[in-house]
């Protein structure tokens, strides 16, 4: 039986040893959404212009009133999900988030049932 691959011991390394034990394809490029979230539509719409030098989709998404939450930006990579190209990307859009008030809210890439990339 083939182990799973060694990530480092943080939240990204424990989000890719759930995917890889589950049998997800993580050598193969695939799109990764990375979440951010913003208490207006001026400060989503400014970072989302903004964001869009680092990632090739970035989409406005209003607020939902059954939950009361603010304005979010997704922005979508394709990628190989490799830790290091995870956190950078990561890091790159949260710097840009705070300029405009806003947070990193997480990331996430969806995988057919085989565990190939879900495009």
């Amino acid at each position: 039986m083939a182990s799973s691959p060694a990530f480092p011991d943080d939240e990204n390394g424990d989000v890719l040893r759930r995917m890889a034990a589950e049998g997800v394809d993580l050598l193969s490029p695939r799109v990764v959404d990375f979440e951010h979230c913003f208490p207006d539509e001026d400060s989503a719409r400014r970072f989302r212009e903004a964001a869009l030098s680092q990632v090739t989709v970035a989409e406005l998404i209003p607020p939902d009133e059954d939950y009361g939450s603010g304005w979010e930006v997704q922005c979508r990579q394709r990628m190989v999900p490799t830790h290091a190209a995870i956190s950078e990307t990561e890091l790159r859009l949260a710097a840009i988030a705070e300029r405009f008030g806003g947070h990193s809210d997480g990331w996430g890439s969806s995988s057919n049932p085989d565990g190939s990339p879900a495009e």
